[in-house]
Order: structure tokens, then sequence, then C-alpha cells
């Protein structure tokens, strides 16, 4: 179970950086926060909510952009 209703992974800035966006809510006025960053040339993950390394959801998207760019950890 998450603490987040969405997350998005597919906004990649001009630097290759995702910014993995987290919801709490299902309401479409909430604005997002990001909750980490993954460098999609290096596979760094920069956590901006430490609870992001511990959520399966969030864990999910991350591994998504990762094998999205072929990137092992």
């Amino acid at each position: 179970m998450s603490i987040w209703s969405e997350i998005r992974n597919d906004f990649i800035d001009d630097q290759g950086i995702a910014h993995i966006d987290a919801y709490l809510t299902d309401d479409d006025m909430e604005q997002g926060k990001v909750i980490a960053r993954v460098d999609t040339e290096t596979g760094e993950i920069m956590y901006c909510d430490e609870r992001a390394r511990t959520d399966s959801y969030a864990q999910e998207m991350i591994k998504e952009i990762l094998t999205d760019y072929n990137i092992t950890i």
C-alpha cells in the first residue's frame, strides 16, 4: 500500500533527469510533489522525500524509468 494515490514518471528535463511526481489524492486541483529524481544517463536516484525509498509504488515507477533507459543498478 502506498501513501500516494498517483505517481507519474513522464517528465524528463533538458538535462536528462526524470522527475517522479506524486499526488496524495485523486483531486485534479492537487499540485504534485517531486519525490525523487532519476538521472537517465547514470541511474543515480536523488530522493526528495525519504518515504519514496521504501514505498513500493514509488520504487515501481523508479524501476520503470531505469528499465526504459536500460540502466542496471
